[in-house]
């Protein structure tokens, strides 16, 4: 007879992995999710950054997974999810019951991330016995509705063994950056990066498996704007500047490269470029 088991997700589960990524962002936030690249891309940055994966099955049928961390006060569950088809054979308390007895079974506090607006979910939760800690609160600045996307990459090349990364000056709004642009219908998020990395500079480059930054701003109209960011390295690093978009280029260490940055979220994606190359010994 068929029961439910689990087991620590390796890189041949990464398939699995992502595709129950995106039906618990559908099933839990009603939202689409992105394309395959990026939620693999997402999905390799949390296993690389400390978080473990196991899935879930049903006898041999893989049924779902759980993402989850830990640290020496608690256990946080990042994600669980089991497929609506499995629903009458397996919970999601099922699920969560048999990894806090096999993989959490020492630990006096554990942690879930469930968004507030899911009422469903939060019931659900709270009649296993997990309690509010705190309540997070979100003012949303944009006065305009509607937003726009865009996608790009820090891009890097190694002089005398170190990494030297480009920044462009931007025509529109003259601040320093990295190459981006808007997303045309159809394209996914690297495909755009890809794109316009090389219509702004000319460059082609090694995208890096594993970065994947997403960061939210306001336009100069008040509207909300998305941009994803990659991490890509070049070996020629001779750059064409679109005239149209670009002013000018530099080639810098990390430490000028951040101190010409406009804007201290973009500070914020170096950083985590900077940390991603050199744990990696990139």
């Amino acid at each position: 007879m068929a029961e439910l088991t689990y087991k620590r997700a390796d890189e041949a589960d990464l398939p699995t992995l992502v595709r129950y990524f995106a039906e618990l962002v559908h099933a839990r936030d009603g939202a689409v999710a992105r394309g395959d690249q990026a939620l693999t891309a997402r999905m390799r940055g949390f296993l690389q950054g400390g978080y473990e994966a196991v899935v879930f099955a049903w006898g041999e049928k893989p049924v779902g997974y759980a993402l989850y961390s830990v640290n020496p006060k608690y256990a946080h569950i990042r994600q669980i999810y089991i497929e609506s088809s499995a629903s009458k054979r397996v919970t999601l308390e099922r699920a969560f019951t048999l990894l806090r007895q096999g993989e959490l079974h020492n630990y006096a506090s554990i942690r879930l991330d469930v968004p507030e607006a899911n009422k469903e979910w939060l019931k659900r939760w709270e009649a296993i016995g997990f309690q509010p800690r705190s309540v997070r609160l979100e003012l949303e600045t944009a006065r305009k509705s509607g937003y726009r996307k865009s996608c790009g990459a820090v891009v890097y090349r190694r002089r005398l063994r170190r990494p030297e990364f480009l920044v462009v000056l931007h025509e529109s709004g003259g601040h320093w950056g990295f190459p981006k642009g808007h997303v045309v219908q159809g394209e996914s998020e690297m495909e755009t990066a890809v794109r316009e990395v090389y219509e702004e500079t000319g460059l082609h480059g090694s995208f890096r498996d594993g970065f994947y930054e997403r960061l939210y701003y306001l336009t100069p109209r008040e509207r909300r704007k998305e941009v994803v960011m990659f991490l890509t390295r070049v070996r020629r690093p001779r750059v064409r500047l679109q005239r149209s978009e670009l002013r000018e280029y530099r080639w810098l260490s990390y430490w000028e490269t951040r101190d010409i940055l406009s804007y201290e979220n973009t500070k914020l994606v170096l950083d985590r470029a900077h940390q991603y190359l050199q744990d990696r010994g990139l």
